[in-house]
């Protein structure tokens, strides 16, 4: 069942007013260079870079922008700085496009690896988050229950500045008989837990808190992970000078500490070297114990394949399963569930786990929706080679599952269904790793 919202008119960001302006027209932005402690960081030389929005795939991840140099700007003595664009170099109309340019801002990683930047569209003069790096304190031990990871809490939202409004959309309610104001808020920062083996991405987790120990069965039997926290905030505020035409600007801040090594894992899955179906040539490229991502083929008449069966080697009791980046297919109205199933003899299918993955909230969705493409395709844009922050709806899924298991199972299968359409599957894309325990 679709939502029951009849329309949503958004506020225009991109339009600068009735105001007329010339390619050579300065905007300037303002921001504050600071330390972890909040001390300002003076006389600091801010690099300003821009990029072009890059193409996107509905059915993929996209591929990262290219910023390039465009300006550089200089800390005063209480860590402020300004810099300034030319209208022409904002936004640009071509005969079969709009391309709206982003800029990007950072400060050098410390000692730690920790940094923050920001990336950023403007459309008039704009104040921004201040660029000040987490200190997030991330710290392993050992104990009983195994590593332990002790880290300070996300950083805070970036306060709105007082000249500043949240964005809103007009929100029209099904029997209502006017719209409603809404705002847009900027995002909260939580903790986003990325785990490493070989470089590539192992795990990832957002909302921990610390103290956190990560399960034996995350870290699998990998001999080298690393552990990196992450944050993100998404906003978009506005600028409404007496005497002055109103300005705005989305923008993405994002905060990171450096890599930490972590013990070798010792827990093996059964599932490793586990035949599956769709069936590539060799070894399945989903039970190797590698992390690189495969996509799940399927026939050019089909599409992509519903399910992924992996195969055991006997029947067997299975009590937890290990899900690593799978990608699906997203339906964007409602919410989404990935299923795992057991049998005995790959006919009769018994539930083994499910969770929600993706959640439905009408109005928080519609809210989204307006920011998307932004958030989308800002989410390529750290310039200290991270691995992509996507929307939720877009991200990669990690899972780590109890299973219920009452016989012993010799086949296990991977689906992922719609909540208002039961029986649906959705297209499986790509999957690094399916991993199941005894």
């Amino acid at each position: 069942m679709r939502h029951p919202h009849r329309f949503l008119l958004l506020l225009p960001l991109l339009s600068a007013g009735c105001q007329q302006r010339y390619p050579e027209d300065p905007l300037f932005g303002y921001s504050r260079a600071v330390n972890t402690d909040g001390s300002p960081i003076p006389g600091a030389t801010i690099a300003l870079e821009r990029a072009p929005p890059a193409p996107l795939d509905p059915a993929g991840p996209g591929a990262p922008p290219t910023f390039s140099p465009y300006g550089t700007s200089t800390t005063q003595a209480n860590g402020e700085f300004t810099f300034q664009v030319l209208w022409g170099d904002v936004e640009e109309n071509r005969p079969d496009t709009y391309i709206q340019y982003r800029f990007r801002l950072a400060l050098p990683l410390d000692a730690n690896g920790q940094g923050t930047f920001l990336s950023f569209i403007l459309n008039g003069d704009v104040e921004l988050p201040a660029l000040q790096p987490w200190d997030a304190r991330l710290a392993v031990s050992d104990s009983p229950q195994g590593p332990t990871l002790t880290f300070a809490p996300a950083p805070p939202t970036p306060p709105l500045p007082p000249s500043g409004k949240l964005r809103f959309v007009y929100f029209h309610e099904q029997g209502s008989s006017a719209p409603q104001e809404v705002q847009v808020p900027t995002t909260t920062p939580e903790a986003i837990a990325h785990f490493f083996s070989g470089g590539l991405p192992m795990w990832r987790q957002s909302g921990v808190t610390s103290p956190w120990v990560p399960g034996p069965h995350l870290m699998e039997d990998f001999a080298s992970p690393e552990v990196q926290l992450r944050a993100l905030s998404l906003g978009e505020w506005i600028f409404s000078p007496v005497g002055g035409s109103w300005s705005a600007t989305s923008f993405r801040q994002e905060w990171r500490t450096g890599r930490l090594a972590l013990p070798a894992g010792a827990s093996r899955p059964i599932s490793r070297g586990a035949a599956c179906q769709p069936s590539l040539s060799g070894e399945c490229p989903w039970t190797d114990g590698q992390l690189t991502p495969v996509t799940i083929s399927g026939t050019v008449e089909h599409g992509p394949p519903e399910s992924l069966v992996i195969t055991l080697a006997e029947p067997t009791h299975l009590r937890r399963a290990v899900i690593r980046g799978l990608h699906f297919e997203s339906t964007l109205n409602g919410p989404e569930r990935v299923r795992l199933e057991g049998s005995v003899d790959g006919q009769q299918w018994t539930p083994l786990a499910e969770a929600v993955v993706r959640t439905f909230e009408p109005q928080r969705m519609d809210l989204d929706l307006q920011s998307n493409a932004f958030a989308n395709e800002s989410s390529w844009d750290s310039p200290f080679q991270d691995e992509r922050l996507a929307p939720p709806r877009e991200a990669l899924v990690f899972l780590d599952l109890p299973l219920q298991t009452q016989e012993p199972v010799r086949y296990v299968r991977l689906r992922a269904e719609p909540d208002y359409q039961p029986g649906r599957n959705l297209y499986l894309y790509s999957l690094a790793e399916l991993s199941v325990f005894p």
